[in-house]
């Protein structure tokens, strides 16, 4: 383990300028004084509870071996998909299923696009495209291997490969429009950062730092810039890669590094807003006036949007392998690698609710909020989970005689699963 002399920190936590050697002793937590070598979980630890989860309903998808996996969703219907080739539309409001379509090949990442444009990839490398009744549209061969969900915008389906190119598909045809191609470092992490789109140009992470600009249209490259300069003299010191998903705001963009920083670029002339040192391979929330982050310790952050300074800190989750961090209602919600759901207060970052899903089962990297009060996502066994979160004052007050704290965890492991064989029914494709 690295150390920094104390004597160095009590000198600069006694000077004048507190914010930014407050944010330098937590980046010295995380990144010098937190065990690197053993990432031994955090344990969970009390808490003062005002809110609680409840599961409304579980459906299991299928057998899962793989953590690639997303959910497309609207107001009504959810859709879902599992390594063992299992894809299913459930209803949002109560899980019941309405399709089940079974592959002969596994599936390797998906599913994106939306309600009635299914995608998904499969082992053999075709890139697939459903109907919202389940039925094939086309498919087409994708010549590499794709680490991020298939996206859709303005019509167009977008795929992201291992070797930083970027396909544009016509949602009709299935025809592809253009082929960006991008050079990479000799040495990068498995994986690739989701796409953002914004006023006809795509922005994406890329090796070595940078952020790329692409037209939309054509799939010409527009510009580059960097968020963080790479260090170090070998391949692994040198590793650095943008993986967590641009952020847009207005006329600024923020992207994140594996290994340096988090950095504000003006999208009108690419010039630096602001940058921090901070590092993360998640993607970032946004709530309009803070950024929430988690750092790759695992520690989450609120940050100010307009210059970068930390709002707040929790290093309660320390390598507890969070999930993308989502904003719901007033809480920022993560998973863990336990099967847990946290939930930390938007203002604070004190934890103020916790409910664990299944015990020893990751929750899958991808949750998303529904409105103020809702969250869905699956967890590694392939189990869809549908939550409602509720402010603990809302609730009718039990008598807590013996639990006075009132930092019980709610407990929701064994909830009966949605009986959906009536409204189901089974496809084997080819």
């Amino acid at each position: 383990m690295r150390l920094i002399p104390l004597g160095i920190i009590t000198f600069l936590l006694g000077g004048c300028f507190f914010q930014p050697v407050e944010d330098f002793v937590d980046q010295m937590d995380d990144q010098y004084f937190a065990d690197e070598f053993n990432y031994i979980p955090t344990e969970i630890k009390p808490y003062d509870k005002k809110a609680s989860m409840e599961l409304i309903w579980e459906n299991k998808v299928g057998d899962n071996e793989v953590n690639n996996f997303n959910l497309v969703f609207s107001e009504e219907f959810v859709i879902a998909a599992t390594s063992d080739g299992s894809v299913r539309k459930m209803k949002i409001n109560s899980g019941e299923t309405v399709w089940k379509k079974e592959f002969s090949q596994k599936i390797m990442i998906g599913v994106g696009g939306n309600i009635e444009n299914i995608l998904f990839i499969a082992e053999d490398g075709y890139l697939w495209c459903l109907d919202g009744k389940g039925e094939a549209i086309w498919k087409i061969f994708v010549d590499g291997e794709a680490l991020t969900t298939p996206v859709i915008n303005n019509d167009k389906a977008y795929v992201r490969l291992a070797n930083y190119g970027i396909l544009q598909v016509d949602l009709k045809q299935g025809d592809v429009d253009w082929r960006y191609i991008h050079s990479s470092p000799s040495l990068t992490f498995n994986g690739t950062s989701s796409l953002a789109f914004s006023d006809g140009i795509i922005y994406g992470g890329f090796g070595a730092g940078k952020l790329v600009a692409i037209h939309q249209k054509s799939g010409a490259f527009m510009w580059e810039a960097t968020i963080s300069q790479i260090k170090g003299v070998t391949d692994i010191e040198r590793l650095n890669d943008v993986l967590s998903q641009p952020l847009i705001n207005n006329r600024e963009i923020y992207a994140a590094s594996t290994s340096g920083d988090l950095t504000a670029i003006d999208r009108r002339n690419v010039n630096t807003i602001w940058t921090r040192k901070i590092s993360s391979f998640k993607n970032l929330a946004f709530d309009g006036f803070d950024i929430y982050l988690a750092h790759k310790s695992d520690s989450l952050y609120s940050l100010d949007s307009k210059n970068g300074k930390t709002n707040w800190r929790n290093a309660d989750l320390q390598y507890r392998r969070v999930t993308n961090p989502i904003i719901t209602g007033d809480y920022v919600a993560v998973g863990d690698f336990d099967g847990y759901i946290h939930l930390l207060n938007i203002e604070s970052g004190a934890i103020e609710g916790r409910a664990q899903i299944t015990s020893n089962v990751p929750i899958g990297k991808n949750i998303h909020s529904m409105g103020d009060d809702k969250i869905i996502g699956m967890d590694m066994d392939g189990n869809v989970f549908y939550m409602q979160v509720r402010n603990i004052a809302e609730e009718v007050i039990e008598d807590k005689s013996t639990n006075p704290e009132g930092n019980e965890e709610d407990k929701i492991e064994g909830t009966e699963e949605v009986n959906s064989d009536i409204d189901e029914f089974f496809i084997i494709l080819e």
